[in-house]
């Protein structure tokens, strides 16, 4: 298979419309479709519709009027003023237009969440992540990467040579186990482990329904599938809450985030945090460590299984590094292609698909004044596809974040240079995934674990199809077989 040549990263370049080109928001191009049939197609198939809408249209794309007044925005240069340099002009989530001129400010993790870093806004965001930042400092990390490739050696120990797995389900329940190691100090086994693994698969799956006009009211009525995600919502609260008073009790010295979160002191007021903060940021940080990482790594098994000649390289380099000892943290210089195959798996199936941010003032936004209300959707998933940046987008090619730039490359290959802001799976600013190097440790380290053992490959005839939650699963999860690579000893 022919490889795709290195694009290098640079900085976005600032934007060069002048005023007097920038046009109305009434003039921005959408599919001339009623506002029903425009939310009913996006609703059916969100990530090839807002392909097509892109590829249509061109960088600002209206997607609906109402109940959201919203614009998806593929532009490299405005998604880097909305998420950095401009980010004081945009806010977390989308406004839903209700009878007169009532607002709501749609997040659709708050009811599992709370107010967490997440969900948070304005100056409570800017106060909490100062206080959660030295939690995610390289050395407290580095404290916990030999978590990371025990456990995921711990779960290769469970498979058979031949054996058809679900790997979803595999990489959900090991993430699980590593976040309820380094944020509880608990084991997968314990009851707490069991509250959060309800908790998440109630609620979700329903998420994205939250933007829904009536979704709050539906969820306070007495119905059964409301009931099941209140009542889940409430046993995990309980479960916090206890794990929380037992730490308090004996002096929180452990090194689990948890412990950390309690002990946390604000560098310039010595304020900590009360219980109820402490809950919303240890379920979001459950939810980043878990979530994402897990939906990571199935995909990048799902590609390797398809890529023989991206595995045999992969592991290649693993035997060359580890030979048959568990990888640490200090091998992770020396994994360079481990690394950018999680890139570029996240790069074909990023985590989070898409993000929203709405304008609280008029705004430019490449070529359109927007104005104030305005939902932007920023989706990880278009613009990581977008050719201009991403020669032969659909081609899983690892080499992308390894090769030199050389200059030979085909004619087909693409600019050499491609914006900042064309591979944003974190985020960027200041509401970057705070976990962003906690994740990437965990995702290479799990990698290397697993790969220098074992490979998958797919069950004909199952076709696999991306699922566009709050993150991107795979619909009905990913059946595999799995093949070990030393059934012998």
């Amino acid at each position: 298979m022919s490889r795709a040549p290195h694009v290098r990263s640079v900085a976005a370049p600032p934007s060069t419309a002048k005023t007097s080109d920038i046009k109305t928001s009434d003039r921005v191009p959408g599919s001339g479709e009623g506002p029903v049939e425009a939310i009913r197609r996006l609703r059916a198939d969100p990530l090839t519709r807002l392909n097509e809408l892109a590829r249509a249209h061109g960088p600002v794309v209206r997607l609906a009027s109402w109940p959201v007044s919203a614009f998806l925005v593929t532009d490299p240069d405005a998604i880097a003023d909305a998420l950095v340099s401009g980010h004081r002009a945009y806010a977390k989530g989308a406004v839903r237009r209700g009878a007169g001129s009532r607002r709501t400010v749609v997040q659709p993790l708050a009811l599992l969440l709370g107010q967490g870093l997440l969900t948070s806004a304005g100056d409570t965001h800017r106060q909490q992540r100062r206080l959660l930042q030295p939690l995610f400092h390289k050395q407290r990390i580095a404290g916990y990467a030999d978590a990371f490739a025990a456990i995921a050696d711990k779960t290769a120990d469970g498979w058979r040579d031949g054996q058809r797995l679900d790997v979803h389900t595999e990489m959900t329940e090991m993430t699980l186990a590593i976040v309820a190691r380094t944020l509880f100090d608990v084991d997968l086994d314990s009851h707490v482990v069991d509250v959060i693994r309800a908790a998440l698969d109630q609620n979700m799956p329903a998420a994205r329904r939250a933007q829904l006009p009536g979704f709050t009211t539906l969820e306070r009525l007495p119905l059964p599938a409301p009931r099941r995600r209140r009542d889940a919502r409430n046993a995990l609260d309980r479960v916090v809450h206890d794990l929380i008073a037992d730490r308090r009790a004996t002096g929180a010295t452990g090194n689990d985030l948890l412990s950390l979160l309690l002990t946390a002191r604000d560098a310039d007021t010595g304020a900590s945090m009360d219980d109820s903060q402490v809950r919303d940021e240890a379920l979001t940080l459950l939810l980043a460590g878990h979530e994402t990482t897990a939906n990571a790594l199935t995909w990048t098994f799902h590609l390797l299984g398809r890529d023989p000649e991206v595995l045999a390289t992969l592991q290649a380099e693993l035997d060359r590094v580890l030979g048959e000892r568990r990888p640490t943290i200090d091998d992770l210089p020396q994994l360079p292609y481990t690394n950018a195959v999680i890139s570029e798996a996240m790069r074909l199936y990023p985590p989070v698909w898409a993000m929203g941010r709405h304008l609280v003032e008029d705004r430019d936004v490449a070529g359109y004044r927007l104005p104030a209300g305005s939902t932007l959707v920023f989706s990880q998933w278009v613009v990581h596809r977008d050719e201009r940046w991403w020669p032969r987008p659909e081609l899983f090619d690892p080499i992308r974040w390894t090769g030199p730039d050389t200059a030979d490359e085909p004619a087909d290959a693409g600019p050499k240079m491609r914006p900042r802001f064309a591979y944003f799976p974190f985020g960027a600013g200041p509401r970057q995934c705070i976990g962003n190097t906690f994740a990437i440790t965990e995702g290479v380290l799990a990698l290397a674990a697993i790969a220098r053992r074992w490979s998958f490959t797919p069950v004909p005839g199952l076709p696999v199809t991306p699922q566009p939650l709050v993150t991107l699963r795979p619909k009905d999860g990913l059946p595999m077989i799995a093949h070990g690579r030393y059934p012998n000893r």
